[in-house]
Parts: structure tokens; C-alpha cells; sequence
């Protein structure tokens, strides 16, 4: 029996029962795979920050820690646990040299910095750089106070018996966690050291500051006479009062000679010059039978009113060159005949090198 066009199902209603199935299928096999899965519910906990291992390894030490000026002394009392004994050290220093265009502060000596107990005249500047105290050693400059886990170092903030934090005060610290070793260095804004303790396994060794005298101001007791301060032998002056070695060379050319001047410091120590102004040297031309004054290599030139100490390392030297161009002073072509040049260091009291002739032409 056949079947009527009416009782067939119309297209339209095929499209409708297919997607009917393929909705089901797909909301079949979404039940399955959510089923099948554990998903965890997010914690609503934050995680705390991570914070640096190393406490106070943030801290900036700032110059004002231990004030760099000519003058500044500080005088401690010394005592240690074995030997019950007392005695003053006084710390001060005691020039201030330049040194490839960098000023150093001397200090007498600073027994109470690691590795320095036994050295004396130690060259000090703060980097403004790296934020640090650097020394000057043989082998270079060298922090003053080394910190990080290799040496077992570290700034951090002092505290006081109740273990709060002492305002504009820090400590230098060494194997902090160590029983029977370690060094703490108790230092405040604008005075510099004030308290040091060095832990050995016989004992303990104690500086206290008793006076100081810091950019010109006062702190503690009333200083006391140099006589009763005890006298520190010294390893040898870091400033040398010798004279330098002054030589002169003259390279005669057609249109002129170089000069070249060279100051050396003969000497193991350090060699130091006061200059009243920004000149450092000069160069002159006279004539050789009068002496008469034709050429010299300043004038014209300026030079800024300025007291300044420049020191020249152990055996080392300096060197400057000019260029005369046989002109006078009035930038005349100068005459036929012996002339003779000499170099000049223009320090407070100037040094003048040998004279070397010159013959033009």
C-alpha cells in the first residue's frame, strides 16, 4: 500500500530532527568529558611576597656614615675580656691627596676595619657611584667594608636593648650567626664609628668612642691632650717632603720647538703639591745673554683662583708638552741668537727645571 505525499515527512522537518539529534549528542558528550574531569575551585588566598633573604642587604650607606674631612679625629677606648686592660686609640686624618683625579682621605690608621689591624696611613673616598667606601691598596681600590655571602658581610639596622630600631644608626656586621667569631661595627649618621666589638673564642676585644671632633663639631667628652694619647708607630710618610726630578727636553723643528717637561717623584712615598690657582706648569723663553724674558707659554691665557693639593704616586711621573712657534710674547718673529727655555711647576712655592739652550735659527 502506498503511502500519500502528506504522510511523508518534509524536508523542513528532516533539517529540525537533525540538528534536534545533533544537539543532544553534543550536550551527551559534554556531560561525559565535564564528568570526567576534577577541576579545583581557585584558592581565594593571596600568596605573601617574597622577601630578600639577606636582612638590611637593601641599605644605602650614605657618606655621612664616616664624614671624609682633613682635621676629623675620633679617640676610642680599647679594652678586651682577656687581658683586662684599657688603652686610648685616636684615628684621625691626616691629609687629603689627589690622585688620578680622585681625592683620598688619609687616615692614620683604622685598626678596627678588617684586614687594616696592623696597617697604618689607609687612602679612603666614597663612590658615589656604588654607594660605597672604597681603600686604595697596591692591587687597586677595595671596599672598605666588603659585604655579600662570600665574605660573610652585611649592613643592617642597629637596634637597642629592646630590640628596636635606633634611628639614623647602622652596623657593619661580619658572621653574624657565628659563636666564637664576628665583628660588628656600630656606625651613626655624622659621627662615623662609635662602637665596635670583634668576638674571638678567648674572648671578646671592645672600642667605645670617648670624644670626637667631626666637620668641626664636637661630640663627647672634651678632647684630651696629645700627650696622653697614645703614640701610634708609623710604617713610613705617605707624604713625602722631597724635592721632585725636574727635566726638561727641547725637539727643535722648522717651524718651531716641543717642549716637553716631566716631573717625576723619586721617592717611595707619595709626593704632595699646593697649587693656588688651576695652572699646573709653565713654559718661558729668554734670551741667554740677558736673561730678558721673550715668550712665555701662560700669558694670555686664564686660570681660575683655586687652592688644590695634588699628590704624585711613589716613583711615578708626569708629563706635559707645548708647542713654541718662535714668536715673542707680542707674537713678533723673534731674532737671530742663543735663546735658552725652562720649565716651571707652579705649585705655592714653584719648582723651575735646568735650563736648555736653544739656537735660532
Amino acid at each position: 500500500m502506498g503511502c500519500n505525499k502528506a504522510d511523508r515527512p518534509s524536508s523542513d522537518m528532516k533539517e529540525r530532527i537533525a540538528l534536534c539529534l545533533f544537539l543532544a549528542l553534543f550536550l551527551l558528550r559534554l556531560k561525559v568529558c565535564y564528568s570526567g574531569t576534577n577541576p579545583q575551585r581557585p584558592s581565594s588566598k593571596v600568596q605573601p611576597p617574597l622577601v630578600s633573604s639577606g636582612a638590611g642587604s637593601g641599605l644605602i650607606v650614605t657618606p655621612d656614615f664616616l664624614p671624609l674631612n682633613l682635621g676629623n679625629r675620633w679617640i676610642y677606648s680599647k679594652t678586651d675580656s682577656r687581658f683586662k686592660k684599657t688603652e686610648i686609640i685616636k684615628v684621625e686624618i691626616i691629609s687629603t691627596p689627589i690622585l688620578k683625579w680622585k681625592t683620598y682621605y688619609v687616615f692614620n690608621h683604622l685598626p678596627f676595619i678588617p684586614a687594616l689591624e696592623n696597617a697604618h696611613n689607609v687612602l679612603v673616598r666614597y663612590d658615589e657611584e656604588t654607594k660605597r667606601f672604597l681603600r686604595l691598596s697596591p692591587e687597586g681600590e677595595t671596599p672598605l667594608f666588603p659585604v655579600g655571602e662570600d665574605v660573610d658581610a652585611k649592613f643592617d639596622v642597629s637596634v637597642d636593648e629592646n630590640a628596636k630600631p635606633v634611628a639614623n644608626r647602622m652596623s657593619y656586621m661580619t658572621c653574624s650567626d657565628c659563636q666564637d667569631s664576628g665583628i660588628e661595627i656600630v656606625l651613626d649618621r655624622g659621627i662615623g664609628p662609635v662602637a665596635m666589638e670583634f668576638t674571638f673564642s678567648w674572648g671578646t676585644e671592645n672600642y667605645e668612642l670617648k670624644s670626637a671632633e667631626v666637620n668641626h663639631r664636637n661630640f663627647g667628652e672634651r678632647m684630651e691632650s696629645e700627650r696622653v694619647i697614645k703614640k701610634e708607630p708609623k710604617s713610613g710618610p705617605v707624604v713625602s717632603r722631597a724635592d721632585p726630578n725636574l727635566s726638561l727636553e727641547v725637539e727643535k723643528k722648522e717651524n718651531g720647538a716641543r717642549l716637553s717637561f716631566k716631573v717625576k717623584n723619586p721617592t717611595e712615598s707619595f709626593l704632595s703639591f699646593n697649587f693656588t690657582s688651576s695652572q699646573t706648569y709653565d713654559f718661558v723663553v729668554r734670551e741667554k745673554a740677558s736673561g730678558f724674558e721673550i715668550w712665555r707659554w701662560s700669558k694670555g691665557n686664564y686660570f681660575s683662583p683655586v687652592l688644590r693639593n695634588l699628590a704624585l704616586l711613589p716613583e711615578a711621573e708626569w708629563k706635559f708638552e707645548e708647542v713654541w712657534d718662535f714668536k715673542d710674547n707680542e707674537r713678533n718673529d723673534i731674532k737671530h741668537g742663543a735663546y735658552e727655555a725652562i720649565a716651571i711647576l707652579t705649585t705655592k712655592e714653584p719648582h723651575e727645571s735646568t735650563p736648555v739652550e736653544i739656537d735660532f735659527p
